[in-house]
């Protein structure tokens, strides 16, 4: 499972939200490291140029001197983007709310893939 940095963030704030609150959400804090852990461990993408602010001066290397957000990296593509399954809270949440709701079989697994093309479609 992949995830970008700042997904993990988000999960791991909103799991120590809730040790602060007093709440003890073990599935969300599980999620939470692991989300951390995936994001960490995925390898950072090396710019093959720099571009001055928005001009069409280019450098194959970051000038010396160049000072702090003057030049943009360019990449030869975007990151790539790794499917993103549910956690064990989301499908906690999913199966509630298929439950809650009184969803057929089938009206869960529909349920179930959208919650997984909005985490995929961002």
């Amino acid at each position: 499972m992949g995830t970008d940095l700042r997904t993990a963030a988000q999960q791991a704030l909103e799991a120590l939200q809730n040790c602060a609150n007093g709440e003890d959400d073990v599935l969300l804090t599980r999620d939470a490291l692991a989300a951390l852990r995936a994001a960490l461990e995925q390898p950072e993408q090396e710019p093959v140029a720099w571009q001055w602010l928005d001009t069409t001066t280019f450098r194959k290397k970051l000038p010396v001197d160049a000072e702090e957000g003057a030049w943009n990296p360019l990449f030869t593509h975007p990151p790539r983007r790794e499917w993103r399954g549910l956690t064990d809270t989301e499908r906690a949440k999913v199966q509630y709310e298929s439950f809650k709701r009184g969803l057929s079989p089938l009206e869960f697994m529909e349920l179930h893939e959208a919650k997984l093309k909005e985490l995929n479609h961002e």
